[in-house]
């Protein structure tokens, strides 16, 4: 981060362009009661560089305290998040922001200002470009509700295209170590950790909509003995029979992407699945190939860190693209879709928060299930090895499919 304000601008520039020509009716939608309103991110976007730039390091909480109810994520309800939008104001409130952190960065970049360990190497820079590049991505998936909340017409869908099997990568067992001791880097990363791995073996792409569609047909949600308890529970609330926002037409199906409704590719990876349906899935896939099963956290980034895995796409697409197979090697582990894993999201032997207790620390104590590795949505900062997504096991609004592990 030795160019604070080019890092800045440069998230910014990725956002607006996102934004740019959605008409205010997208923007102050609210088509799922989980997610926020688009301009509400917006608003939080500016709200939080005005807190932690302005209010924490610069002592000036103008810009920030008075918005506090309305941007702050402890602020109003989700429900009450789009009341009072203008769009002019609220890019009006970002531009403020933004030339008032223009004129306190070289004061605080010399000072260090009231919190120098915030200032120095440009963490909170780097902090805030984080935040940006993730709340764009919640906004695609914002977006995509939206869309999908819209009828898709008489669109018709030929039968799926298949990709055939995944190839099987074999990796060795080996002393890994996971996480980073860097300081650009989220608190849950911290401190790096030195695991003993096993050998295993892991398909080489994720699961595609072909293959899902074959789990659908062979009455993968109706076969009590693929779920576990409350996965079996979850799904008879919630009324589960497919993916989500997959509906029937012609030969095949349909879903959103960001552009509106579309037919679904088989090749493609699903997602829009829960981690019940993930892990059912792996059932499933168990009894047609023994030993199947979700992989670790610690098995899929010694994966990642070993074959890389791919370029994310930053919204450069408006939905997954078809998955890559290479027989030597595991593909699409750091973009196209976020892939499920085995574990609770649970804090590294010594773990310490920081910048704040609220990052990382309430989500764990076994309620949210770790994703890991990026989607189309996510920037390239964010996509990377180390990085850990959390969310509670019935999600299935984001970009999440899963991939298969097994044991050697």
């Amino acid at each position: 981060m030795t160019d604070v304000l080019a890092h800045l601008d440069a998230a910014r520039a990725k956002t607006l362009a996102f934004v740019r020509d959605l008409d205010d009716a997208t923007l102050e939608a609210w088509p799922d009661p989980a997610f926020s309103p688009l301009c509400w991110h917006l608003g939080h976007l500016a709200f939080t560089e005005a807190h932690w730039i302005l209010a924490r390091c610069a002592g000036d909480p103008s810009l920030s305290k008075p918005y506090a109810r309305r941007f702050a994520q402890d602020g109003c309800a989700k429900a009450e998040r789009a009341e009072g939008f203008e769009r002019g104001a609220l890019f009006a409130y970002l531009d403020a922001v933004r030339e008032r952190v223009r004129e306190a960065w070289p004061i605080l970049a010399a000072s260090g200002g009231a919190r120098p360990d915030l200032v120095e190497d440009g963490y909170v820079g780097w902090f805030l470009c984080c935040h940006e590049h993730q709340h764009r991505e919640t906004m695609a998936i914002v977006l995509g509700l939206v869309r999908s909340a819209r009828s898709p017409g008489e669109l018709d869908a030929p039968p799926l295209e298949d990709a055939g099997p995944a190839p099987r990568v074999s990796v060795p067992g080996a002393q890994v170590r996971l996480g980073t001791a860097g300081r650009l880097a989220y608190d849950n990363e911290r401190p790096p950790q030195e695991v003993e791995l096993a050998p295993f073996a892991l398909d080489g792409h994720p699961v595609t909509a072909a293959s899902w569609a074959r789990f659908m047909a062979d009455g993968g949600y109706a076969t009590r003995a693929l779920w576990s308890d409350a996965g079996w529970a979850w799904k008879a609330r919630a009324g589960v029979t497919a993916p989500r926002a997959w509906r029937r037409a012609g030969a095949g199906w349909l879903r959103p992407r960001l552009g509106g409704w579309a037919p679904i590719d088989g090749r493609e990876p699903v997602h829009g699945v829960s981690w019940w349906e993930a892990e059912a899935y792996a059932r499933w896939a168990s009894a047609h190939t023994p030993g199947a099963r979700l992989p670790t956290e610690a098995e899929w980034e010694h994966a990642a860190r070993r074959f890389g895995g791919g370029e994310a796409l930053a919204l450069r697409s408006d939905g997954p693209a078809p998955v890559t197979r290479d027989a030597a090697r595991a593909t699409d582990l750091l973009g196209n879709v976020w892939e499920w894993t085995a574990d609770w999201f649970e804090p590294r032997p010594g773990f310490s928060p920081y910048p704040y207790r609220g990052y990382s620390t309430p989500w764990f104590e076994a309620t949210h299930k770790v994703m890991r590795g990026g989607s189309f949505a996510t920037d390239p900062a964010i996509a990377r090895p180390a990085f850990r997504n959390w969310y509670e096991p019935s999600t299935r609004q984001c970009y999440v499919g899963l991939r298969l592990a097994y044991d050697a």
